[in-house]
């Protein structure tokens, strides 16, 4: 029995195997977060320019759509846009499906399965 206690050379080794998943899920965990917060980023933002543009009457509700649509792809998925009049405003609502902001799947169990912006710009007056 003593014969098993005196060598402790492979503890590490096996200790390392043991750390190794939970590592590699952080290290996913933390390359899905900062690639679903910098894609988030860049609908919001052209969510804001497509609704500026449009109530300065640069766009109709058609070109509006496909511009914004054009504007927001990631990988090979392009969000879709509605673009829509009100009363004095204009709104922007953007969707891509989550999976396609985080591609590693480990925010999947914590956010819904489609990620929408919605943006409301005032229509400047003729």
């Amino acid at each position: 029995m003593k014969h098993f206690t005196k060598d402790a050379s492979g503890s590490v080794t096996i200790e390392f195997v043991l750390w190794v998943p939970f590592i590699f899920f952080f290290l996913l965990l933390a390359t899905d977060s900062s690639l679903a917060f910098m894609r988030q980023s860049q609908m919001w933002q052209v969510s804001r320019e497509t609704a500026r543009i449009v109530s300065r009457y640069g766009m109709d509700e058609a070109t509006a759509e496909a511009y914004a649509s054009s504007r927001a792809v990631f990988g090979t998925t392009a969000a879709t846009a509605d673009v829509t009049f009100g009363s004095g405003d204009v709104q922007v609502t953007m969707s891509v499906p989550f999976d396609v902001l985080a591609p590693f799947g480990t925010l999947n169990l914590l956010m819904a399965e489609t990620f929408t912006t919605r943006v409301s710009h005032a229509m400047e007056p003729l």
